[in-house]
């Protein structure tokens, strides 16, 4: 699974392959809304569509397509890194999952120019959030997390906030950022991040 961040940065490139068939801000929204399970408010299972393909990304509008382009980008970065042998080539720690995605966010962050029309898009809550989730509230402030999250390259202070805004206590929080910096200095890190973007590139050709 992938970062809020990476989960933009790929679903811009995804864009290209789409060729024109999104032409609505909710393309951006419905790339983020999955995750919105962070935040105990639905089920995993339900706002990631299964074995969403390439030739299948194209949904009944823009915000499903948005939504079956992260459930895409989740599967085929989780499989590449099972095949890396992530956990057994990282240091172990029961949140290098977690901090890796922060990690991956941080590096990847300046390949997407045009953060604005993100937090645009963000302003709003629309009807097919509330066709998964009920509450105006809830979807408000994954709304409201994700903008704090995007307004800068993410730091030790924005994950931090990202990571009690989805529920880790403050001490589990700062253990996250402590876990960041480790991976920071095991030189795999960044280059497995470096071979995901090679590998999406490859299967876009």
């Amino acid at each position: 699974m992938a970062g809020e961040v990476a989960h933009v940065v790929y679903a811009a490139r995804l864009l290209k392959h789409l060729e024109g068939k999104v032409s609505d801000s909710r393309y951006w929204a419905g790339t983020l809304f999955p995750d919105i399970r962070h935040l105990g408010l639905i089920s995993r299972h339900r706002t990631h569509p299964q074995n969403v393909g390439l030739t299948s990304l194209v949904g009944k509008n823009d915000f499903d397509t948005g939504m079956r382009v992260h459930a895409w980008i989740d599967a085929t970065r989780e499989k590449f890194w099972q095949e890396a042998n992530m956990k057994e080539s990282l240091p172990w720690h029961p949140f290098v999952t977690h901090a890796v995605k922060l990690l991956e966010d941080e590096l990847i962050y300046d390949l997407f120019a045009d953060w604005n029309l993100v937090q645009r898009s963000l302003s709003a809550i629309y009807e097919e959030e509330l066709y998964y989730v009920s509450s105006r509230e809830g979807i408000q402030r994954w709304h409201d997390t994700l903008q704090r999250y995007f307004k800068r390259r993410p730091d030790a202070a924005s994950r931090q906030q990202l990571s009690l805004d989805i529920g880790l206590s403050q001490s589990s929080a700062e253990e996250v950022n402590g876990v960041v910096e480790q991976l920071r200095e095991n030189k795999l890190t960044q280059q497995l991040v470096e071979k995901f973007h090679l590998h999406l590139e490859q299967l876009l050709v």
